[in-house]
């Protein structure tokens, strides 16, 4: 009981989205961390870049629909991204490149979960998570140093289950197996397809503040794969991102990022950082 009163307590606190100045004008202080389009630039160093990093440039369109039931409670969480890419570029000369044609989180929220135990006399037992999936279609990655293979992704889905209506000030803790099917094509040989049936988890996690000015997230992945030729393989893959607006132009929010990265790539492990400026070119305020 405490915590969701504290919690209530400092939202009621903090900053209003509308602000009117002396001059009687009145502008929007929230922005919607997840309902625009945005665009990146930043310096990205390791990842198997050459020493001194390169330029990374990236965009997405992103959308945000939660939906509440009586009392005002949120009964659906869906945060969705498309077209999310990114590039990098050292010395003018692209070499790697990465992007997704569609990913989207969606949470079911009730006020008590259960479980249903059909029969006879069907049982209602509590259940201490709310249920989701998250779903990602389309993902391809290409490096110059591996320039005749193409990395596709077809389909990732993912159960999840959640933690944060246990009172935790998150916009979601989540966990859950996942299916992946993907295809590894290369000049000269034949494809390799690459399957996780439900061999794998993935781990959800992600914060904003009241009003916006702060996120971060964490979503990372590990398991073992089938691959076809190849046998069983392990796999492992992390994103931890965290930004800040520090300004908005003309209502547009400008934000620094910081994101750290890492995963087992078949010339071995590659930890990469990022560190730059996100724009959201429309669609961001909280009003």
């Amino acid at each position: 009981m405490v915590a969701p009163l504290l919690l209530a307590v400092l939202a009621a606190a903090g900053p209003p989205c509308l602000v009117t100045d002396e001059a009687g004008r009145t502008f929007p202080a929230c922005f919607d961390p997840g309902h625009r389009l945005e665009g990146s630039a930043g310096w990205r160093g390791g990842g198997g870049l050459p020493a001194g990093g390169g330029l990374q440039l990236a965009a997405a369109l992103r959308w945000r629909s939660d939906t509440t039931g009586p009392g005002g409670v949120t009964e659906w969480l869906r945060d969705q991204a498309f077209l999310d890419a990114a590039t990098t570029a050292v010395g003018g000369r692209v070499v790697d490149a990465e992007g997704v044609a569609w990913r989207g989180v969606f949470l079911r929220h009730l006020a008590e979960p259960f479980i249903l135990v059909p029969g006879p006399r069907p049982t209602r037992l509590p259940f201490p998570f709310d249920v989701g999936v998250a779903v990602q279609a389309g993902g391809v990655r290409w490096e110059r140093a591996r320039e005749r293979r193409l990395e596709v992704e077809v389909l990732r889905s993912t159960l999840l289950l959640d933690l944060v209506r246990l009172g935790l000030p998150l916009r979601r803790a989540a966990f859950g197996p996942e299916l992946a099917y993907g295809v590894d094509v290369e000049r000269e040989l034949r494809p390799v397809h690459r399957v996780v049936p439900f061999t794998g988890g993935a781990l959800d996690l992600r914060a904003e503040s009241a009003d916006g000015l702060w996120s971060a997230s964490l979503v990372a992945r590990a398991g073992a794969g089938l691959r076809a030729p190849g046998g069983w393989r392990g796999y492992a893959e992390g994103t931890l991102m965290v930004e800040r607006v520090v300004l908005a132009v003309n209502d547009r929010p400008l934000a620094l990022f910081l994101s750290l990265s890492g995963r087992d790539a078949p010339a071995g492990e590659r930890l990469a950082a990022t560190a730059g400026l996100r724009l959201a070119l429309a669609r961001a305020v909280v009003r």
